[in-house]
């Protein structure tokens, strides 16, 4: 039988690297046992015990005092949790290389032969990112001799994270989702328009955690422009977030409240997407949007900022504008003009360029061959 321990994942805001690792716990071959060693709690006993019905136990390592002590008290735990887990990988996550590091040296000093390092990102998010980011840069050299395999989810998450691994070493999955699940469906499109009282309006969606990376300041900007040229517009976010009374505040001021729904976590994302007209991403930056991937499966237009990887684009229907103060209207322009555009159906072509959720499981678990 095969160990493996997933380090560095929780299901704070079931966000995408959550959702990616849960999905292959969920699809693992019998004979492969896939742990979770989590640095923040888990917030909900449910996804707890979900997985363990599919074998996967999850072990708590963080610690909840002094943030330097606590680097100290990972290291330990981590270290003990390998050993006595008998683990013969250590598949680490992150999106910053400090993070990594301390992780990755836990690892080492366990005595496991196989470190995954695995980059998410391609910035800095939360409070102090400017401190985030120097730790970041001062780490992420060293990485090169803490781990002994690299992955990311895109170029731009490898530049981020592993400057001095050459590239041929750094394997690249992507993030797939299941195409079945968030093909666009006209019933669940009905259903999520009626319920959310949004039959007759021009529905510009979202879907993220209110964090600095999301720009929802930004978006809530677009969005006020845009509401100017189709007064039918809404605009829909979904997540929660630290920024959340932040946004909410925003858009009171701006007199949009009845314009802008919060509808807070959703397991149904996929018929939310189904109800949208148009998914906007307006990120400071990104990976590889997972989210952007779904919208894009389920055959919406798609606005991404152009910080974010161009390998994000799947379809013809998507477009990357820059997010300055002056480059709004360009927003605006473009979001009101996709009012009543026709939605295709990219179910075969993304499953060409394997973003299926299947080539992802597989790539996943070819690691740990």
């Amino acid at each position: 039988m095969k160990k493996i321990l997933e380090v560095n994942v929780d299901d704070m805001g079931f966000g995408g690297v959550y959702s990616l690792v849960r999905n292959v716990i969920l699809a693992k071959p019998a004979g492969t046992t896939l742990d979770i060693a989590c640095i923040e709690p888990f917030e909900q006993q449910k996804n707890i015990d979900e997985l363990a019905a599919h074998g996967c136990t999850v072990h708590y390592v963080g610690y909840a005092g002094n943030k330097i002590k606590k680097q100290f008290v990972i290291i330990q735990n981590l270290k003990q949790l390998i050993r006595e887990g008998g683990y013969e990988a250590v598949h680490i996550h992150g999106d910053v290389a400090y993070k990594l590091l301390v992780y990755s040296v836990a690892a080492r000093l366990a005595g496991v032969k196989t470190i995954l390092l695995h980059s998410h990102a391609s910035g800095t998010d939360g409070n102090h990112r400017g401190l985030k980011q120097k730790l970041h840069m001062a780490s992420r050299r060293f990485l090169k001799w803490t781990g002994t395999g690299y992955v990311s989810c895109s170029d731009l998450a490898a530049d981020w994270m592993f400057p001095n691994v050459k590239a041929k070493k750094i394997t690249i999955i992507h993030n797939g989702v299941d195409l079945d699940k968030f093909r666009f469906d006209p019933e669940k499109r009905a259903a999520m328009r009626k319920e959310w009282g949004l039959e007759d309006a021009f529905v510009l969606g979202h879907v993220g955690r209110f964090e600095y990376q999301k720009n929802h300041t930004y978006l809530v900007d677009i969005f006020a422009a845009v509401k100017d040229r189709v007064p039918s517009a809404k605009l829909f976010l979904v997540g929660e977030g630290s920024l959340l009374d932040e946004t909410r505040t925003k858009v009171e001021d701006l007199g949009l409240s009845d314009d802008v729904i919060f509808a807070g976590l959703s397991r149904e994302v996929e018929k939310l997407l189904s109800g949208f007209d148009v998914f906007v991403l307006p990120s400071h930056f990104e990976g590889l949007p997972i989210v952007g991937v779904e919208a894009q499966a389920a055959g919406l237009p798609v606005l991404f900022a152009d910080t974010i990887t161009k390998e994000a684009r799947l379809t013809d229907a998507s477009w990357f504008l820059p997010i300055g103060e002056t480059d709004m209207p360009q927003w605006a322009d473009k979001l009101a003009a996709l009012n009543g555009a026709e939605r295709g159906d990219p179910y075969e072509r993304l499953k060409e360029q394997h973003f299926s959720l299947d080539d992802t499981i597989r790539e996943f678990l070819d690691l740990y061959a």
